[in-house]
């Protein structure tokens, strides 16, 4: 199927993809972690190489649901504040992605533009934020880039 975005120049869309890879930036990508492997929306937590990212979930897992520290770190979106989403998801903050590197994003959002689904609300970020320096299973280093990258306008 094409897409409005096939017809634009390589150079624009380009430009297009550079302009979408920043913090917060909502992607749907096609994920190898997972089982099976499948598209998945993410968030770009910070971009940096390799890049961060965070996985949204259809359902809280169970395994999620019975351990507050982990529960604590998850971040409901709405289809009301984002309407790429068909039903209310939940951001993962306790679990930081970085097998994806750059070139794959990169190409898979060249690829298909639409792969580009927007950035989420200041409040959104507020909430990860939270999340994220309440969390003890990410990293410290983690921690800090990602704090400082949503924290940053």
């Amino acid at each position: 199927m094409t897409s409005l975005g096939d017809y634009f120049p390589e150079e624009d869309r380009e430009k297009y993809v550079d302009r979408g890879l920043k913090s917060g930036q909502v992607l749907y990508l096609f994920c190898e972690f997972t089982h099976p492997p499948k598209d998945k929306y993410l968030l770009l937590a910070c971009y940096t190489d390799p890049p961060l990212l965070f996985v949204v979930n259809s359902q809280i897992p169970r395994f999620v649901q019975a351990r507050p520290e982990l529960l604590a770190s998850q971040v409901k979106l709405s289809p009301r504040d984002y309407p790429f989403l068909e039903h209310d998801s939940f951001l993962d903050c306790s679990n930081v992605i970085n097998s994806l590197d750059e070139d794959a994003i990169r190409n898979q959002l060249l690829a298909d533009l639409s792969r580009l689904k927007g950035e989420v609300h200041q409040r959104t970020k507020a909430q990860i934020i939270e999340a994220v320096r309440r969390s003890r299973t990410v990293s410290e280093a983690d921690r800090e880039l990602i704090v400082h990258s949503l924290g940053s306008k």
